[in-house]
Formats: structure tokens, sequence, C-alpha cells
């Protein structure tokens, strides 16, 4: 009997100590998931080293590009916690209303001419003489519009340059070399089994960060990339006026002269560059996707975003939690 006893008592410390075990595991491997544009990378790594010595929870960050991020909550069913963009149109044209009803603008960025010193003409390039330059034999590149707003805004920004300039850089830069088409306002963009193919004096991938190993290994003479990527990747840019790098809201009457026609029939209106961010419907960690969201839009998340070269702004769109709403 007494054996019993023993026996019972030992199970039950046993029993004991693996539940705790169990919660205590469970605790320290909880995670929140964070979907994200590619040119986010750096300041959510940032903003999540703080938030896991905060919380004690990790934050697993998957980066895209922006349609195919929220393409991963819309059509493949990923459930995410955080979802946060480069272009809040995305939001706006893939989660809206079905899988959120909010998001807020958080950051600003620009569209840059980025290249390095193995780049050809890289020492004579300048603001007066680089679309000569890009009728030369340079190989450029920039990202899938049907993929990421950065390739879209590239194709955008190449438009807009041949009405201001008049002098065909759309027509011989993009028209010429990629299958991509404008009419009338209206750029149409085929799909990636043929844009991707595209490797001749335009070399496209899916999202623009991908460019970065090219433009380094001199795969690609110039690359079209957001200004806070190329100053956090210590590349050599050139800025672009505000007419054509997308970055200036009072000019968005301009910018709105042209749309993008994606592979999927969405169009994408011509806009200044306004990244969003927004918690989906089905979020599993709801709470700890406010305290997240929370640091990114407070005073720590607008300093690193601020430091990346991402200017910080904030606006609500939509039935914003107050739990995030700034007070």
């Amino acid at each position: 009997m007494r054996k019993l006893v023993v026996a019972v008592v030992i199970g039950i410390i046993i029993a004991g100590t693996l539940v705790t075990y169990y919660h205590t595991s469970n605790s320290l491997e909880e995670e929140i998931k964070v979907l994200a544009a590619g040119s986010l990378a750096v300041p959510l790594k940032k903003i999540s080293d703080i938030f896991e010595k905060e919380f004690g929870v990790r934050v697993y960050t998957e980066t895209a590009g922006s349609l195919e991020t929220v393409k991963k909550v819309s059509e493949l069913g990923t459930k995410a916690d955080v979802v946060a963009v480069a272009d809040y149109q995305a939001i706006e044209k893939y989660l809206m209303p079905d899988f959120t009803e909010w998001y807020v603008k958080f950051a600003r960025n620009e569209l840059v001419i980025a290249y390095t010193d193995k780049s050809k003409y890289a020492s004579e390039i300048t603001l007066e003489n680089w679309m000569k330059i890009f009728k030369k034999d340079v190989r450029i590149g920039f990202s899938s519009p049907n993929d990421d707003p950065c390739g879209y805004r590239a194709i955008m920004m190449f438009y807009l340059a041949e009405i201001k300039y008049q002098n065909g850089i759309f027509r011989d830069v993009v028209e010429n070399n990629t299958g991509i088409r404008a009419s009338n306002g209206i750029i149409e963009v085929p799909d990636d089994s043929s844009l991707l193919n595209f490797q001749g004096k335009i070399f496209i991938k899916q999202k623009s960060v991908e460019l970065l190993a090219d433009l380094e290994s001199g795969n690609i003479d110039y690359a079209i990339e957001y200004l806070s990527v190329a100053k956090q990747h210590g590349l050599s840019y050139l800025r672009l006026p505000d007419e054509i790098n997308l970055s200036n809201s009072t000019l968005i009457p301009w910018y709105q002269k042209v749309k993008v026609k994606l592979a999927d029939g969405r169009e994408i209106q011509g806009d200044a560059i306004n990244y969003g961010v927004t918690i989906p419907n089905n979020a599993p960690h709801t709470e700890l996707a406010y305290k997240f969201l929370e640091l990114l839009l407070g005073e720590k998340g607008n300093e690193i975003l601020s430091n990346c070269g991402q200017p910080p702004m904030y606006e609500e769109i939509g039935n914003v939690p107050e739990e995030i709403k700034r007070r």
C-alpha cells in the first residue's frame, strides 16, 4: 500500500512538472506573425527586437512584395497578426472589406535610381542626363508590378517622366524592352510568366530588394528602388524631381495622370507613396497585434522609421480600433 502511495505521489509530481514545463515552454514559444513588404525588413527588425524584449513574445516576420503579401491572406488563407505594406492601396484592393475594415497610413518614401561604382556611367550620371544614359547600353532593374508596388511605381515614374519631358523615355526603355504597354494613361502589365523572362536591357524580379544582389555584382547597372532601401544598403543613388518620384502628396492630381492595370485585372491609380498597416479580422493574437502596432506607430517606432529613411506619418482610414488610435 505504501509503495502505491509513493508511486501516486511521484506520478503527481511528474505530471505537475510536465504541466509546468508545457506552460513555460509554451509561453516562451508564443509568437506573432507579421507579413510585410520587403522594404520594411530593416525597420521592422529593429521594432521586433524591442517588442520581444518588452513582451517576451517572438515576432516572426515574413517579407515579400506587397501584393504578394496581401494575396497570402486573401487568396492563400494565411493567418497573420499584422500586415504592413508599401502601398495602402494593396490593403484597399485585396483585403477590404472581407479581411479587414481599416488601416493606418504610417510612413512615406520616394523612388530613386540606385547604382554602385561598378555601374556603367556611374561617374557621369546626373539629374540632367540620366534619361540619356538609360537609353544607352545599360541594364536597368525594377520589380514586378504584379507583386510589388515598387515595380508598378517604377513604370509610373517612367511614364510621368515621358509626359513631363516629352522625350520618349517610357517607350524607349520600358515598352521596347518588355511586354508592358501604355495607352491613354493606362499601363497594361502582362502576367509574371512572361514578364519575369525579360533579362536583356530590362531585368525584372518579384520584389525590389531582390535586385540588390544583382546591383552589387554588376549584373545590372541601375535599379529603381526606394530611397530608404538605397540608404539602408549603402548604395549610391540619384534623387529625382517630385513630379516623378511619387513622394509629394500635393502632386497627387499629377500622379493620377497614370494608372497601372495589373495582370489580375485590378487597377492601381498613381498616388504619393504611403505605407499602410492593418490587423486582419482573423488574426490569431489580436491583443498582441495591438501592442505591436502601438510600438510601430508610437514614438519609438517613428524614430526607427525616420532613421531608416521612411518618414513617419499617421492617417486613419476606416474603423480603426480604439486600442491603437492616437490619443
